[in-house]
């Protein structure tokens, strides 16, 4: 079962399996091709969105195409920015296959990448918790799982001594879940006792203006605790996250 951050390293080394034509010797090998994975991607599929058009290059195919009809599940997937590490691996491999990257090389193949595709927090932590075997993969839930539905005040953990790897952070609004559309990542490791530099370590997809790449892991500081009770249904952290203070975090275990 992967850590969150090995899980994370595994969309920074996509392996891209292409054929190369060699002109020198005149024959075509195969090859592969390391693309990282950098970008957020919310999908709006409002017509005319910038995250539509991307979709859209993306997944155009031939119906005639059998490589394509097999794998254009899970190429629509990554285009929604929900995939699995494979799943981006299949896009990227589609798109030098049908020409959408003209004499494609390791440079061509990540620009591509760095244009088109990316992933939002839900669709990561999702396909992180079917990795982990916490959850059953189904193309509808990777793609229909929220950052709010991840907040079940049965399953909190309101104990931060507790606070384990593994365990999820659900952002809130007050004392309520945050929605439109919330936000969701997963510890790597705490500490309890506060340290320089942070004492929480955390992987997300995020587009917070301080983090680059946008999926990363990386350390926040607990500033404050709060204790469930009375109008506070679950313990809440507040955080400071890529150097902005006053993010209110629920944890959850699944």
């Amino acid at each position: 079962m992967p850590t969150p951050r090995e899980f994370m390293m595994q969309y920074r080394n996509l392996q891209v399996d292409v054929v190369i034509d060699d002109p020198i010797a005149k024959v075509c090998r195969p090859g592969t091709y390391t693309v990282q994975l950098k970008k957020y991607f919310m999908m709006d599929w409002a017509e005319g969105a910038e995250e539509r058009r991307d979709y859209d290059a993306v997944t155009r195919g031939s119906k005639n195409d059998t490589w394509f009809q097999a794998n254009k599940d899970r190429i629509r997937t990554a285009a929604m920015g929900k995939g699995a590490p494979q799943d981006y691996e299949l896009a990227l491999e589609w798109a030098v296959m049908s020409n959408k990257v003209p004499n494609a090389n390791q440079a061509s193949v990540q620009t591509y990448c760095d244009d088109h595709l990316g992933i939002d927090c839900s669709g990561f932590v999702t396909n992180y918790l079917v990795a982990a075997g916490k959850k059953t993969y189904s193309s509808n839930t990777v793609r229909n799982t929220s950052a709010a539905s991840y907040f079940h005040a049965g399953t909190a953990v309101n104990d931060a001594s507790q606070v384990r790897q593994g365990d999820l952070l659900v952002w809130m609004s007050g004392n309520s879940v945050l929605t439109s559309p919330g936000h969701v990542a997963v510890v790597e490791s705490y500490i309890p006792a506060s340290s320089p530099g942070g004492n929480m370590r955390v992987v997300e997809a995020t587009g917070a203006a301080g983090a680059n790449p946008k999926l990363l892991d990386s350390m926040y500081t607990v500033e404050q605790i709060i204790p469930i009770g009375g109008a506070v249904p679950v313990m809440i952290l507040v955080v400071k996250r890529h150097g902005v203070s006053g993010s209110r975090v629920s944890v959850r275990r699944v």
